[in-house]
């Protein structure tokens, strides 16, 4: 396979952000005088966006307030905890090297996602940053995906989705993508099978020397 292009996910696979998250959804579950929850435990929670994380907490009734308390508090502060898992930053600069184009899509807030980058001094790697909310389906739809190869202008099976969940596996094989599991992330995966199991982001780089 010639990679052409990667597109990452965010959350476990680029960044090593539940810590944050568990303390605003901490912040947000006082606000509405709910008991906290160990941000241990939100490690496994991480992936599907904040309102699926949130849903787990709220009825519909308060779910939407909610949301708005939630991001309102990660806006605020969006890097206390959170840094670039090992290897990240030397694995962004080696596709860069190799004229490989890169790109983010999550299901966190887009407008969170590039302040994380930026605060992370990783935004300038990524010629696009795609979140949740940017188009009308989200991971494990392949849209987001779909639209950014467009935005490149490179096709599927050059291209490389990176990730650590269900939805990102999903979402790169129903685009016609290759796809790497992140082993070094959050992990949730049943169904899909990776075409590679990568132990850490390094192991990226052997495959961009693949012909």
């Amino acid at each position: 396979m010639h990679i052409r292009a990667v597109i990452f996910d965010l959350d476990g696979t680029l960044i090593d952000s539940y810590r944050d998250i568990g303390i605003h959804l901490n912040r947000t579950l006082r606000d509405f005088g709910l008991e906290g929850v160990d941000v241990e435990k939100v490690r496994h929670m991480v992936g599907g966006g904040a309102r699926e994380l949130l849903k787990r907490f709220f009825s519909n009734g308060l779910l939407e307030e909610a949301l708005k308390v939630f991001r309102k508090y990660y806006l605020e502060e969006p890097v206390i905890h959170t840094r670039a898992f090992d290897g990240i930053e030397r694995v962004l600069k080696e596709a860069r090297e190799r004229r490989i184009a890169l790109a983010v899509a999550t299901n966190k807030m887009e407008e969170l996602s590039r302040l994380i980058l930026k605060r992370l001094g990783l935004y300038d790697y990524f010629s696009i940053v795609v979140g949740g909310d940017t188009f009308s389906e989200k991971k494990p739809s392949p849209l987001p995906l779909i639209e950014v190869l467009k935005r490149l202008g490179i096709p599927a099976e050059e291209a490389l989705m990176v990730g650590d969940t269900e939805a990102d596996l999903t979402a790169g094989r129903l685009a016609g993508m290759k796809r790497a599991l992140a082993k070094w992330g959050y992990v949730r995966v049943e169904k899909e099978k990776a075409d590679y199991e990568l132990e850490s982001p390094e192991e990226l780089i052997s495959l961009f020397e693949k012909p």
